[in-house]
């Protein structure tokens, strides 16, 4: 297996290769002839509905591609005719394989230090996510661990995470601040994510969230304070300090907030706090909500645009009618419910039926959803969810990027995108769930060069 992590934005790449006579253009990278090519296709803006099952499947397919971007997809014998390759051009045989869009996962806590194995067995006897917690587990545990861990540590566990999401076709993700809980903490693992964000292959986008659970000895009303008059002004301060060290602009670098707005956590009204200080500052909202018991959060998404809401198990119908007329994705989680547990699992079906945006994510954290890979999740969302493997890829591509700000630019196979591609070592896209718990991912390019290959 290799691995190549650095980011293929510093690559160096050649001068322009010229048109040839008979006007085919020239490739750097040509991946054909392919097994079978799948890809969900937007215009603009997240697929919903029937939509997200009305993908385009290609057999003996290719795909061409110039300086990270792709230029040309289709037939192997129409790309054949439309580009032409020299002996500098890296071909790709991929005849017995399904080639898809890079995998996106919207949500995650990939930093973190310590483990939660013993919330595992707790759970196993019958131990509920609010006993755990009740107990001394829960985001609390993590926090006592991540509350003494440095950058470097931080950074170089999150390195070893990222790598292993790589491995499962992950090219872009989303990572949470959250199990510091209080302002030098936190900050130091919103540094670890930029410095990730900035060293790795992967497409990495930051999120905020101080307001994941109330530190022990902390009243409620005055942790909230803290978050709004302390830490958000700090989190812009930071943001602004990597703008100017990248070179980009500081809405490249500002990170999204959330807040986890549920029972035993943080109420509606603090949750309208965070957001109304957030926004203030330029800071775009996403929301936990609706996980174990309905506050509300799901409608104040809606009304105040924010990015996405995610978990969603006790959505009530009223709020997938708010959704599905709005820009707001729903982030659905199968894997948590599975992983506590639960009998019950968000209603993908009414939800696609109602034409609300879906994508899902693993929300890899040390306890309640210690998972990973993106294509077992894609299993779970056939299995528990009742999604059929088309509208799956949708979410986990598609929507998954415009639910964190990158769908303009990735998630799908079509000129004019990044090339960033997930090959597997099956030869149609339901072998992906129909092999749940095996990882079928044997290569993956990012912005038109390998990143890992097995």
């Amino acid at each position: 297996m290799t691995r190549n992590p650095g980011n293929p934005a510093h690559a160096q790449t050649g001068p322009a290769k010229a048109i040839s006579e008979d006007g085919r253009v020239p490739v750097d990278l040509l991946i054909s002839p392919i097994g079978e090519l799948v890809t969900a296709r937007s215009q603009a803006g997240p697929i919903r509905g029937e939509e997200m099952r009305d993908v385009c499947r290609i057999k003996d397919a290719a795909i061409a591609i110039s300086a990270g971007q792709i230029i040309a997809v289709g037939s192997a014998d129409e790309i054949k005719h439309a580009v032409f390759a020299d002996d500098t051009t890296v071909v790709i045989d991929a005849r017995e394989s399904l080639v898809t869009p890079g995998l996106v996962d919207a949500h995650t806590h990939l930093i973190f230090d310590g483990n939660r194995a013993d919330e595992f067995v707790m759970r196993s006897q019958g131990k509920t996510y609010t006993e755990i917690a009740a107990a001394g587990g829960g985001i609390v545990k993590s926090m006592r661990a991540t509350q003494n861990a440095d950058v470097e540590r931080l950074v170089s566990l999150g390195r070893k995470r990222v790598e292993r999401m790589l491995e499962s076709g992950t090219t872009a993700l989303e990572v949470k601040t959250g199990y510091g809980l209080e302002m030098e903490s936190e900050m130091r693992m919103l540094e670890a994510i930029y410095r990730l964000k900035s060293e790795s292959a992967l497409d990495i986008v930051p999120t905020f969230m101080a307001a994941h659970a109330i530190p022990p000895g902390k009243e409620r009303e005055a942790y909230v304070d803290d978050i709004v008059g302390d830490m958000l002004p700090r989190v812009v301060a930071m943001a602004t300090q990597e703008a100017e060290r990248e070179g980009v602009a500081l809405t490249d670098m500002l990170p999204y907030v959330d807040v986890f707005c549920d029972r035993g956590y943080f109420t509606l009204e603090d949750t309208r706090r965070i957001f109304a200080a957030s926004i203030r500052l330029g800071l775009k909202p996403r929301v936990h909500s609706d996980e174990f018991v309905n506050l509300g959060a799901t409608a104040l998404a809606v009304e105040l645009g924010a990015a996405s809401a995610d978990h969603l198990l006790n959505v009530s119908d009223e709020e997938i009618a708010l959704l599905a007329k709005s820009s707001t994705v729903a982030v659905l989680l199968p894997g948590t419910s599975f992983y506590l547990n639960l009998s019950d699992h968000a209603p993908a079906r009414k939800m696609i039926e109602e034409g609300v945006a879906i994508a899902l994510a693993t929300d890899y954290n040390p306890g309640s959803c210690h998972i990973s890979s993106l294509p077992f999740v894609w299993g779970l969302a056939c299995l528990h969810l009742k999604m059929l493997p088309e509208e799956a890829l949708t979410a986990l591509t598609v929507n998954g990027a415009w639910a964190i700000g990158l769908g303009t630019n990735i998630g799908q196979l079509r000129p004019g995108f990044q090339a960033d591609i997930t090959i597997y070592d099956v030869e149609q896209l339901e072998e992906v769930p129909y092999n749940i718990g095996w990882n079928p991912v044997k290569q993956v390019i990012k912005m038109g060069r390998t990143i890992y290959s097995r």
